[in-house]
């Protein structure tokens, strides 16, 4: 039998430190018998997708993101539409698609995972022609995510930090949402995001109706609300009703336009300008990726 070639992409900053040992727990949870394994370490952002554009080139079989959810958007980016599967060891901050495809979050257990090579295909989505695959914003969620990129501590707990203290000097802006060229959304928003994925990371549920491989992502809105309304929408945010709040609007699509002004954006939690029109599109069933979950 031929062996399948699995190669680790490993991001060795990402966040909380679980990629320590990494190497030595490859070698105990990979099936020696089925697979021969490879170690990449990389060394600056995007360094990922040079390393795996190459990788598929040379025909691997298995591209394996060791890091967070920027990780695994600058491999998967590299993988659209080629037989290459994505494998997933989440080890960042908020692990938001390895959550929602029911990766394990402990190392050895999803290692043991990639041994199943079960797999299926998921949508990946373009905005401005920038790559996402989870889930991405413009608004709060976005200045969220440059504040963050700019702490040195990681982690949930900064997070909320960040979305308690920050909110008291936000300017909300306003957007214009088009879909098939028909206006569908002209108002105040807190916050567009853009959910092809269910989750932002740490189980925090935007849109527990999406599905990662129907063609189609979930325009999630969230409107102005008042002070005393705070403890609501985190209450129903956490606990994964946030899709039915009042001040939430949801618009499913396959493409869409949204216009605003100044607002800042992200893409699988990374920080990204994209300007003040933002063209999204949807690439059905364009990555093959391990999951836990039935296919």
């Amino acid at each position: 039998m031929i062996k399948k070639k699995i190669h680790f992409i490993i991001n060795p900053i990402s966040g909380t430190g679980k990629q320590e040992n990494i190497e030595e727990k490859i070698s105990q949870e990979i099936n020696s018998s089925s697979f021969d394994f490879f170690i990449h370490y990389t060394n600056e952002k995007g360094h990922a997708t040079k390393i795996a554009q190459q990788l598929v080139l040379d025909k691997a079989d298995v591209v394996v993101a060791v890091g967070g959810d920027g990780t695994v958007n600058e491999i998967a980016q590299a993988l659209v539409n080629s037989r290459t599967i994505l494998g997933i060891i989440p080890t960042g901050s908020g692990n938001g698609l390895a959550r929602h495809l029911g990766i394990p979050q402990q190392v050895n257990r999803s290692l043991r995972l990639i041994n199943t090579l079960n797999t299926k295909a998921i949508d990946s989505c373009t905005a401005n022609n920038q790559f996402f695959v989870n889930v991405s914003g413009i608004g709060y969620d976005g200045h969220i995510s440059h504040c963050f990129a700019k702490e040195r501590k990681r982690g949930l707990k900064t997070y909320v930090k960040l979305i308690l203290t920050e909110w008291w000097t936000y300017t909300v802006k306003d957007f214009q949402v088009y879909v098939n060229g028909i206006e569908v959304f002209t108002e105040a928003a807190v916050l567009v995001s853009f959910a092809n994925g269910s989750q932002f990371g740490n189980n925090v549920i935007v849109s527990p109706e999406s599905i990662d491989n129907d063609g189609e992502i979930e325009l999630c809105i969230l409107k102005p609300f008042n002070f005393y309304e705070i403890p609501h929408v985190l209450l129903a945010l956490v606990s994964r009703r946030f899709h039915l709040h009042k001040k939430m609007q949801i618009i499913k699509c396959s493409s869409a336009t949204i216009i605003t002004q100044g607002a800042k954006a992200h893409l699988d939690g990374e920080p990204k300008l994209l300007g003040d029109k933002i063209e999204l599109r949807v690439l059905p069933k364009s990555i093959h990726v391990i999951t836990n979950q039935l296919v």
